[in-house]
């Protein structure tokens, strides 16, 4: 479990951090007003990540700091000035990164980094660039940063690693390697992985002021030129994994029904034809449509309705939450199964369906049960739509025989 430790010894800024913090962090955080408090914290849990300010009234020379590296947690500074000796003194010491204490701009700026820091546990990120300097030292930044990194040599291998391992999310590539260059890599990459799937920062230390445009016009998000500055690579990655994380957030806004938090009917559509397109004959697909939804509606309101349809949500995410599932409209929600014949389908559907009939719902603290009649039909065609027309007739037939029923329809 992620766990934080905030050390800051002034009233003020430690009520500004905990409001920030319960604000954008959901994890366990502990906050410390000394050195000798943070021994003790220290002493009992395990930390993610630490937040901790330069000098306290029991540490005038940055032994909290110290502190919580002996320990081994990535930790971020906060300070009220900086000057290039203590600049070099944090580098030197191994800290992630320092943030300058000077509005409340710049503790909102501290409580995000962190939130960036934790999205970034057991992200992969790869590196690809020929010189083995150069991938030991981004290697040890990024770690800092909670990536786990895998290298490459040259664009071929990389691109090998990036087909084997559709999970990495970032990309550091170099411009001059053997075999396959960093640009012909951005181009290779791109043709299947996009800019809310993978960020990509290109690197080059050849001095060409075109070498930037060129990357960034292939594809890249960002580009650093050789040798650059910690600060700048760290202050490059965290802004670029914002953007990559606010992509997916509005991607996922997008997918979803806003009232019962499954898949929508956009997803549902997009993401079945990318299954249907590779092997059909894997899948079967049911529709659910809640009984007499309408009486809800007219009983209740459709605030009452609302309430059913979250519940009923509920209730098939937890049945059918490792599958694809999806609220397609009104009171009507789909199911994909994989690995499944018809046969085998039936009965879950069936045993799903008696517990459904068996659910008390909740209606204003009332105590409600309804049923639910369900279609289902194998995945025959790689047309969605043949299929969702099969899986329609089965439901109609399932209506017309009084609801409350498992019907399948066959191709």
């Amino acid at each position: 479990m992620q766990r934080v430790l905030i050390v800051e010894d002034s009233k003020v800024v430690q009520q500004v951090l905990r409001h920030l913090a319960s604000q954008h962090l959901t994890v366990a955080i502990d906050f410390a007003w000394s050195l000798q408090e943070s021994m003790q914290l220290l002493s009992r849990n395990e930390y993610t990540l630490a937040l901790v300010d330069l000098t306290l009234p029991d540490a005038a020379d940055a032994e909290v700091v110290k502190l919580t590296l002996a320990h081994s947690i990535p930790t971020v500074v906060l300070t009220s000035k900086i000057d290039e000796y203590s600049r070099q003194q944090m580098l030197e010491m191994g800290v992630v990164d320092y943030v300058i204490k000077d509005n409340r701009d710049s503790y909102l700026y501290a409580i995000k980094l962190i939130s960036q820091l934790l999205r970034n546990q057991g992200c992969k990120a790869l590196i690809a660039d020929d010189s083995v300097i150069s991938r030991v030292v981004m290697r040890q930044m990024l770690e800092k940063q909670l990536f786990d990194v895998l290298e490459a040599k040259d664009g071929v291998e990389a691109m090998a690693l990036l087909e084997a391992q559709p999970d990495i999310k970032l990309l550091l590539t170099d411009y001059a390697m053997p075999n396959m260059d960093g640009f012909e890599l951005v181009k290779k990459v791109r043709n299947s992985r996009g800019r809310d799937d993978l960020a990509i920062i290109g690197l080059s230390g050849a001095g060409s002021h075109g070498l930037s445009a060129k990357f960034i016009k292939y594809g890249a998000n960002d580009f650093l030129a050789k040798p650059f500055m910690n600060e700048e690579f760290h202050c490059r990655v965290m802004q670029t994994m914002e953007q990559l994380n606010l992509y997916c957030e509005i991607k996922e806004c997008a997918y979803r029904d806003y009232l019962t938090g499954l898949y929508n009917r956009r997803y549902f559509y997009q993401h079945t034809e990318r299954l249907l397109k590779v092997k059909p004959n894997q899948f079967v697909l049911a529709l659910l449509d809640i009984d007499h939804f309408k009486k809800i509606n007219d009983e209740f309101g459709h605030l009452g309705g609302d309430e059913i349809l979250k519940q009923v949500g509920d209730l098939l995410k937890s049945a059918f939450g490792r599958y694809v599932l999806a609220r397609i409209g009104g009171e009507e929600f789909a199911v994909v199964l994989k690995g499944y014949k018809v046969n085998d389908a039936l009965e879950v559907f069936n045993d799903f369906r008696t517990r459904f009939a068996q659910t008390d719902f909740s209606i204003n603290g009332r105590a409600y049960r309804c049923t639910v009649s369900i279609g289902v039909t194998s995945c025959y065609s790689n047309s969605l739509g043949e299929v969702m027309r099969a899986a329609d007739r089965a439901l109609y037939q399932a209506k017309d025989s009084n609801r409350n029923c498992v019907v399948s329809a066959h191709g």
